[in-house]
């Protein structure tokens, strides 16, 4: 599994830098705004220019999403496969409709949720660029000394907490550069976990094991070795669905499944065949 969170880790970078260039690039353009005094054809061109930024992240976004995320649920089915072919399955596989679906399913939430972020930092510099017009008509009639005040308080709050803070709905602060990480840390090892399982299910194996690693957090910790069903057809196990829903798999989790073979059933069916 390594070499799959480092090929994970570096599409999550990506996204992430891209990101990062844009938090400066729109804390620069209001700071210049900031600089340049109270007139309005400067908070005009900040506001085109920020816009502009916003409209490049929904563009990165999509292409971001549609390249990298069927790249990692394409690993996931590598991974099946060669737990597949460990077990001495014989292999008929391919990215086939089924696979492309889930693929483009979850390429598709991803960019809303990575919408989401874009549409709050617009309305964001939105709310700056009303207020700074505000305190640009008021410095008109009180004098260029209002507007000045004005500049070195902004300045002070953006230093203080970016221009790119907010908080989602649980309360949680959180930046751009945070989110994103969070967003495609989450994404990808989603898409390639169930790259993974739809490959083992179409494979018909229905049963896997969480591996086991030292240092395991709480929510994830009762869950090492235990056998799951993916599709909670196998009476008598837990299905995957239920352990990732009391914490296994959360964001950042290190642990991963792998296939689990039933050899008492394995011995059933083979002396059935034979009997």
């Amino acid at each position: 599994m390594a070499d799959v969170r480092r090929f994970s880790d570096a599409e999550i970078n990506r996204l992430v830098k891209f990101y990062e260039q844009a938090e400066r690039e729109i804390l620069d353009r209001i700071n210049r705004a900031l600089l340049r005094g109270n007139k309005t054809e400067y908070l005009d061109q900040m506001k085109r220019e920020v816009e502009a930024i916003l409209q490049q992240l929904r563009e990165g976004n999509r292409t971001w999403c549609t390249e990298a995320i069927p790249r990692v649920y394409t690993e996931g089915l590598k991974n099946a496969d060669a737990m597949l072919k460990d077990a001495g399955v014989t292999l008929k596989t391919g990215f086939g409709a089924i696979h492309q679906q889930a693929a483009q399913v979850l390429a598709e939430n991803t960019y809303q949720r990575l919408e989401d972020v874009v549409q709050v930092i617009g309305r964001q510099v939105n709310d700056i660029y009303r207020e700074l017009a505000l305190e640009n008509v008021r410095g008109t009639v009180v004098g260029y000394d209002t507007w000045k005040q004005t500049a070195r308080r902004f300045r002070e709050q953006l230093a203080e907490r970016g221009v790119t803070g907010f908080k989602d709905r649980s309360g949680r602060m959180w930046n751009m550069r945070t989110y994103t990480e969070m967003v495609a840390r989450t994404t990808t090892q989603q898409a390639h976990i169930e790259g993974t399982l739809n490959r083992l299910s179409e494979q018909d194996h229905d049963l896997i094991i969480v591996s086991r690693h030292k240092g395991a957090c709480s929510l994830c910790a009762p869950w090492e070795g235990k056998v799951l069903s993916i599709t909670g057809k196998t009476k008598g196990y837990p299905t995957f669905e239920q352990a990732k829903a009391a914490g296994l798999m959360h964001c950042n989790c290190r642990h991963a499944v792998s296939l689990y073979i039933d050899l008492d059933k394995e011995i059933e069916e083979l002396e059935k065949e034979v009997g």
